[in-house]
């Protein structure tokens, strides 16, 4: 092993250590490769990072979906649509046992598709369903976990900012990357379903039905309306952004600037617009944006000075040498990204560790389209597996009084069971990730 090499894993240890003492991601990860390239190279990396990382990240043009997205996500939220949709989730499920519960895992499905934001689902959902499920004698220990899986599907529901990062750092499409992700997310969603209504069935007590006298206080008629008013608006919106990507009409950035311009219409279909709220929204997208090209900027320095000491070759050098069969070199790889998921950010797993296994993807044959899909579920159980489990950290931000953080933990359990049964529905049929990408490709 040369100096270099010994430079690389230090590098790797060092983050690792700083992702523990709570140190600024962003700021370590580019300091890091500034510094490491320094030692190995001289100051003339310096420039080269500066000039050519700092260039490349804010003029590439995939990545203006970022902001874009965010601020389309921002004022839907803004726009107040959940509270309606619940009610009217509520009244058509109010005679099925956990209805409350299938109510919010449907609106979990439809936020995850409007907003991409896995925090903004988990809250918004949290502030409006975990009081009124506790109300009708819910199981808090249910509901939290429904909530914090449900929200979670903002990370591989398009439009998943997840997916936006991770076509650019592995060289994959965006759009396809989209459709790959939308069928597996949906499944993910009805997975979760289909347990709520078992363990309902089995424990009528954990998600009782709704009483006749609450039912009679709103008739078919009502319901209805509500469900159109809520739902119809956000759904077309979403409908046309995709379509469009789905059909060619527009590439994944011009998609997300229309449908920033739908929200916004949006806000005043649903009388929600003012000044303040704009205001609010811009700074609340910017915020968000911000931080994620600082992680991204970060991370292009550290792995352009990581891949250059000879870090990435021999790590992919150590897989390959497992002398194993692409099942287990799938395990390893998963693994890897599973436990990472307990001590960093989704951001970080993505920006340090793609840019490693694309290379391993290409030589082991595998679809990238499918590997993503699987590298997504597999990031998406990070949210609910402490200690980083940034949908647990939420909840528990918003949660009623009464509902303890071990209670949300517990909660959790059974739907981390449940999306590596996902996991493994898809590793058999890859067909799930690859059918709409494939009719989307035929149709251009």
């Amino acid at each position: 092993m040369g100096p270099n090499e010994t430079y690389a894993i230090l590098m790797m240890i060092i983050l690792i250590a700083a992702v523990f003492l709570g140190l600024p991601v962003a700021l370590v990860m580019a300091s890091l490769g500034i510094l490491a390239g320094t030692l190995a190279y001289g100051s003339a990396i310096i420039s080269y990072q500066a000039a050519l990382n700092v260039f490349g990240v804010m003029s590439g043009w995939e990545l203006l979906a970022i902001p874009l997205f965010v601020f389309m996500g921002v004022l839907l939220e803004k726009a107040d649509i959940a509270a309606k949709l619940y009610l009217g989730f509520r009244l058509l499920f109010g005679r099925v046992r956990g209805g409350l519960l299938i109510a919010t895992m449907g609106i979990a499905i439809l936020f995850a598709a409007c907003t991409g934001i896995a925090g903004a689902s988990v809250i918004a959902i949290g502030l409006i369903a975990f009081p009124s499920m506790l109300k009708y004698g819910y199981d808090k220990r249910l509901c939290a976990g429904a909530i914090c899986a449900g929200g979670g599907l903002g990370v591989i529901i398009p439009p998943s900012l997840m997916l936006i990062v991770y076509g650019p750092v592995a060289g994959v499409s965006i759009s396809l990357l989209f459709f790959a992700a939308m069928v597996p997310g949906i499944l993910m969603g009805l997975t979760y379903i289909v347990y709520i209504i078992i363990v309902c069935l089995i424990w009528p007590s954990k998600g009782p039905a709704a009483t006749v006298e609450e039912l009679a206080e709103y008739s078919r008629t009502d319901i209805v309306k509500l469900l159109l008013y809520a739902g119809a608006p956000p759904m077309a919106l979403i409908f046309a952004v995709l379509g469009g990507i789905f059909f060619g009409f527009a590439a994944p950035t011009e998609a997300a600037a229309l449908g920033s311009l739908g929200a916004f219409v949006l806000t005043l279909i649903y009388k929600r617009f003012s000044f303040k709220m704009l205001r609010d929204s811009c700074y609340s997208a910017l915020g968000i944006s911000s931080f994620i090209m600082w992680l991204v900027l970060g991370a292009k320095f550290f792995m352009t000075s990581f891949n250059k000491l000879g870090g990435g070759a021999m790590i992919e050098r150590g897989l390959l040498g497992l002398n194993v069969g692409p099942d287990w070199m799938l395990i390893v790889m998963l693994g890897i990204i599973f436990i990472l998921g307990f001590v960093m950010d989704w951001i970080g797993i993505l920006l340090v560790v793609v840019p490693i296994f694309v290379p391993i993807v290409s030589t082991m044959g595998w679809n990238p389209l499918w590997f993503a899909v699987m590298f997504g579920i597999t990031l998406q159980i990070s949210y609910i597996t402490p200690p980083f489990a940034y949908s647990i950290f939420y909840l528990k931000g918003i949660a009623p009084k009464g509902v303890t953080l071990a209670d949300i933990c517990y909660g959790c359990v059974p739907f981390i069971f449940l999306q590596f049964i996902d996991l493994y529905i898809l590793y058999l049929w890859p067909q799930i990730a690859l059918y709409l990408p494939g009719l989307m490709t035929a149709a251009k």
